[in-house]
Order: C-alpha cells, then sequence, then structure tokens
C-alpha cells in the first residue's frame, strides 16, 4: 500500500523540482536581461507640424525675450495681433506649433518685454524674406532670424509695404560689388526718379538682398539709395536699373521678380 503513494510522492517531488527550476531560470533571464530606456520625443520628430530656428541680434548672439508670429495674411502690413505667437527660449530657439496652411512671419524683440504693441525706439524685429511660408501637415521648416533695429524702417515712406505676393527681389551693391547692407530699393510708377518714390523696402540685409512688395500688379521703375527722402546729394550713393525706361519692369499678380543687382554709385 505504501508502494503507490511513494510513487505519487516522487512524480509530484520531480514536478515541483522542474517548476523551481524553471522559475529559477525566468528569474535569472528577467535579472541579465536589460531595460530598454525611454525614448524621449522632441516637437522635431514625427507628428509635429510648423516651424522652428534661431532669433538672433546683430552681433549674432541669442535674441533672448523674443517673439515669433504667424500672420495668415498680410493684409495689414503684419501689424497688430498675430493668429499664432511663440517666445523664443534662452538659447534663442523656438518651435511655433501651426495648422498646415501658408503664413507670413515675423520675429520682434520690444525693450519693453511685452509681446504686443507698436514698434518702439530700441525694439527689434525681422521680418522672413520668403513669405509667405507654406507650412505642410507632419512637417517642421527651419526659419532663422537676425533682428535690425526699428530705428531703420522708420524712414520708410508711409504706404510702403512690408510683405506680400507682389513685387521684386535684388541684391544693392557698391562700387566694388560688395553688398550694400541697409540701403534702400525704391518703386516709381514712372520713370520720374526726381520725387518721392511710391514705394520702398525695407533695408537690404547684410548681404545686399532686399525684396520690394507692390500693393497692385503694374509697371514699375526701379532705383536705390541709402536714403529715402529728399533729393539725393552729391556723393550720396544712388543707382537705377537702367536709363529711363530700360530702369521699369512689368509685375503680375503673385510674381515676385528677381531683377539682379543695382550699383550704388556717388550720385553727379
Amino acid at each position: 500500500m505504501r508502494r503507490p503513494l511513494r510513487s505519487n510522492l516522487n512524480r509530484y517531488g520531480n514536478m515541483g523540482c522542474v517548476l523551481l527550476v524553471s522559475l529559477a531560470l525566468l528569474f535569472q533571464l528577467g535579472s541579465c536581461s536589460s531595460i530598454p530606456k525611454q525614448t524621449t520625443f522632441t516637437h522635431t520628430d514625427f507628428g509635429s507640424t510648423g516651424v522652428n530656428g534661431f532669433v538672433s541680434k546683430q552681433d549674432g548672439t541669442a535674441a533672448v525675450g523674443a517673439f515669433v508670429y504667424a500672420y495668415r495674411s498680410a493684409r495689414h502690413g503684419l501689424r497688430g495681433p498675430a493668429d499664432f505667437g511663440v517666445k523664443v527660449d534662452r538659447t534663442g530657439h523656438y518651435f511655433l506649433d501651426l495648422v498646415e496652411g501658408d503664413y507670413h512671419l515675423v520675429a520682434r524683440l520690444r525693450q519693453s518685454g511685452s509681446d504686443v504693441g507698436p514698434p518702439r525706439p530700441g525694439d527689434s524685429w525681422s521680418i522672413f524674406q520668403h513669405n509667405p511660408v507654406q507650412v505642410i501637415k507632419d512637417s517642421v521648416t527651419p526659419i532663422d532670424f537676425k533682428l535690425q533695429s526699428s530705428a531703420v524702417p522708420r524712414q520708410v515712406r508711409q504706404g510702403s509695404l512690408t510683405s506680400g505676393e507682389t513685387g521684386f527681389s535684388g541684391k544693392l551693391i557698391n562700387v566694388d560689388g560688395e553688398p550694400f547692407a541697409g540701403a534702400f530699393a525704391l518703386a516709381y510708377l514712372t520713370a520720374d526718379f526726381h520725387r518721392m518714390p511710391d514705394l520702398t523696402s525695407s533695408p537690404a540685409d547684410e548681404d545686399g538682398r532686399f525684396t520690394l512688395y507692390v500693393s497692385v500688379p503694374g509697371i514699375y521703375c526701379l532705383a536705390a539709395r541709402a536714403k529715402t527722402r529728399g533729393q539725393p546729394r552729391i556723393g550720396e550713393p544712388y543707382g537705377t536699373l537702367g536709363q529711363k525706361d530700360e530702369a521699369c519692369r512689368q509685375v503680375s499678380t503673385g510674381e515676385i521678380i528677381d531683377i539682379g543687382a543695382i550699383t550704388l554709385l556717388p550720385y553727379r
């Protein structure tokens, strides 16, 4: 009668050993396996939509306290409340979360630290030269800004456009062929350059590049100078795209025509 009992004990005892060994092996394998590290995703990973980049001052340092704004329309000259906006971080970088569509971008740094308000002396700004920007879903477009003083644009004739979809682009150079940063491109409705221009560009950037926006399509005659008001003085840097009608170009709605370079020479 004891033999069957001993046989059962042996059988269940063997099964227990197998179970204990299996658990030990599982524990050993678990202790030897490495725990996967947590993956940190940023706004540049898949699924994000918008623009990002670096905002700097004229000396190249981070423009801490600046804001980047996105406008759906340039109808009001990129002034007033923006549709979207974000403050740059302590390193000068930003990410502006947007939905897909076309936007006009501008960066501003106000001395007051405010995120709203008209330009004041000491403020600085930068308008993206290739507005409007097309933002694609699940894509982040890198766009950097280099700020310039707001004191310079105050010289621009009232009514000039700071953005748009129609106009001219090009480069302003000096007599040595070097970029003429800070000079202005001027647009006239006729080849009479001895008067106030009808439209002016924002100051040319450090590479001499400019974009001059016009409100309506048509024929415009183009010139360039270091100032925008009054008659040019003897020796002042000044130039036109050509002689008389050769200085004029026709532009259609939605076109930004590259006119090449205008050389500024001492005015005589």
